[in-house]
């Protein structure tokens, strides 16, 4: 389900490459990405005790010790979406809340292009997957997004304007406020995007058994499986991260 991304940006593209369309790189063969993965896996370590809001932590990510929202994990490359940990969340209300994710120390956009090649190198923060886990699942760190719930994968293109998201499992559609429906075909292109910003806040919402992503207070886009509904069971907010280098704040309301 992953493909590796070249994310240096070229300093010497002119202006007309700087104003071309958003490319966007192809995942491989889910086989390719297990092997890929697995191979770079070490012996289980015992996993760190979940404090504030944390229902579930793997061991690859850091929950901050002054702040308990904070959380931090380090990474090999910028992947697509190689699985590295994950971190689930209590939540006040079953039925209803709002998971928020927000990246810490990031630059997009024209600040990002500014960057000197180094400063690029060291960018964290280009991809992560927010949803829903069920309750009976344990989280592994690196097989949950096909098997433990339902996510939408955010994925930043390669100047950090826009983010590309598929839901996953990826038998799926992403039906935006209009009617419009994208597919979830980590393959093609196509996929359903949204401006990407710094101090953005990405919202995923669990209602009514639905799963939405959210921008404040307005219902960007809905995630459709085998039905509009999702399956009955007890959820709760859930973040996967990548294995990449990555900073960011997490809230469940």
């Amino acid at each position: 389900m992953a493909a590796i991304m070249d994310l240096l940006i070229n300093d010497s593209e002119d202006e007309t490459q700087v104003a071309a369309p958003c490319m966007w790189p192809k995942a491989p063969a889910l086989q390719e990405w297990a092997e890929i993965l697995l191979a770079e896996e070490s012996p289980a370590s015992p996993r760190p005790a979940p404090r504030g809001q944390v229902r579930q932590i793997t061991h690859e990510v850091h929950q901050d010790l002054a702040d308990d929202s904070l959380f931090h994990l380090d990474g090999k490359d910028k992947s697509w979406f190689l699985q590295k940990g994950g971190v689930s969340f209590n939540r006040p209300n079953a039925g209803r809340f709002r998971l928020d994710v927000t990246f810490r120390g990031s630059r997009f956009g024209d600040d990002y292009a500014e960057l000197s090649r180094l400063e690029q190198a060291n960018t964290t923060n280009w991809l992560i997957a927010i949803g829903v886990v069920f309750g009976e699942k344990e989280l592994t760190g690196y097989e949950d997004s096909k098997t433990s719930g339902f996510y939408f994968i955010f994925h930043l293109n390669y100047r950090r304007t826009r983010w590309r998201i598929i839901a996953s499992p990826h038998d799926a559609t992403i039906q935006d406020a209009s009617g419009n429906q994208f597919h979830c075909d980590p393959q093609a292109d196509g996929q359903f995007e949204i401006d990407a910003f710094e101090g953005q806040t990405l919202s995923v919402e669990f209602i009514n058994h639905e799963l939405w992503i959210t921008e404040g207070a307005e219902r960007k886009a809905l995630g459709i499986w085998a039905n509009q509904k999702l399956p009955a069971g007890d959820f709760f907010p859930a973040v996967l991260t990548s294995n990449c280098p990555s900073l960011f704040s997490a809230k469940v309301l």
